[in-house]
């Protein structure tokens, strides 16, 4: 026993007291700080009851400066990282996909079956018949509830072949914090100008104050909607997807060479011969109206010339008849 107390007291020397002292000063200093962030008032006697615990931990146990450094580091990671860990994050999800299916229509009625199913809604829908030129297809706009966007995308694979995908998440939530904080100003605002309003005793006050409150109430109505707006972008994700068909017509294989040239001869041959029957029955039914019109001026023209009297020649209106004389 002698000589553990004569080991404590070697270990105890002034500077290593000293040593002790200023390390338990930093470590209480620093929790004292972390706390005060995190709590508030009354944050002062908790750090210092700490590092006076920390302290005589370290005497009392021996632990060496290094575990009790180690250990208020830990301690302040953790304050530090526990606030940002309570922050609600809010994330806007977007996201487009190619479905191939072999009917487009039926597809786009099990996904809009699908989507409602999930609670979500069809935004917009279009659908495009096929041509002699191109297979169907269709494409949707969907909105779904942003835990049932990852689900909606693997249920598309039991439909058709997805030929390509992209989803996008945004961190909206300084914006939602900027609104929130705006909104709640607006408010406090808008509600002091109503008692100074209920409050003004001159006309010329009143009209003043009524005039700010209007700017300031059309303010806050702008940005309520422009927060309930992000707020459905957050808990309803956009999806838009483009159903076409799975195979389309294979075009035909052109020869090549003289055989090449002269199916390619022949085909200009046949839309040249196609142009001009399209532009001649075009013009065929402006011909047939022109002779028709021309036939009735010709008919009129003659029916005038038969009615209109013959005239005096030219030769008895210059040489009026005299008497003879005796």
């Amino acid at each position: 026993m002698k000589r553990n107390r004569s080991a404590r007291g070697h270990v105890g020397t002034p500077a290593r007291r000293l040593a002790r002292a200023l390390l338990a000063a930093v470590v209480g200093g620093t929790l004292a700080v972390s706390l005060a962030a995190c709590s508030g008032g009354g944050a002062g006697e908790s750090g210092a009851s700490d590092g006076g615990g920390a302290d005589t931990a370290a005497r009392s146990e021996g632990f060496t400066e290094g575990d009790v450094a180690a250990d208020a580091a830990a301690g302040a990671v953790g304050l530090a990282e526990s606030p940002e860990e309570a922050v609600d994050r809010e994330l806007v999800t977007t996201g487009n996909a190619t479905l191939a299916v072999d009917d487009p229509f039926d597809a786009a009625e099990q996904i809009a079956d699908l989507v409602e199913q999930a609670g979500g809604r069809v935004e917009a829908r279009d659908e495009r018949a096929a041509t002699a030129d191109e297979p169907g297809s269709a494409s949707m706009t969907l909105r779904i509830p942003a835990d049932r966007v990852s689900a909606t995308l693997d249920a598309l694979d039991e439909l058709g072949e997805v030929r390509d995908r992209h989803v996008e998440t945004i961190d909206v939530t300084g914006t939602a914090q900027d609104l929130d904080a705006r909104i709640a100003a607006l408010r406090t605002s808008t509600d002091r100008l109503r008692e100074l309003m209920a409050d003004a005793d001159r006309t010329s006050d009143l009209i003043e104050i009524e005039a700010e409150l209007s700017t300031r109430q059309a303010e806050l109505d702008s940005r309520v909607s422009e927060r309930n707006r992000l707020s459905d972008e957050v808990a309803m994700s956009t999806l838009h997807v483009e159903i076409v068909a799975e195979s389309s017509p294979a075009a035909k294989a052109q020869p090549g060479g003289f055989l090449g040239g002269l199916s390619a001869g022949w085909s200009a041959l046949v839309t040249t011969f196609n142009v001009v029957v399209l532009v001649l029955g075009a013009i065929i039914p402006w011909l047939a109206l022109a002779g028709v019109v021309l036939l009735i001026v010709v008919a009129v023209r003659r029916e005038i010339a038969k009615r209109r009297p013959a005239g005096p020649t030219l030769l008895e209106t210059a040489t009026p008849a005299t008497a003879p004389t005796d």
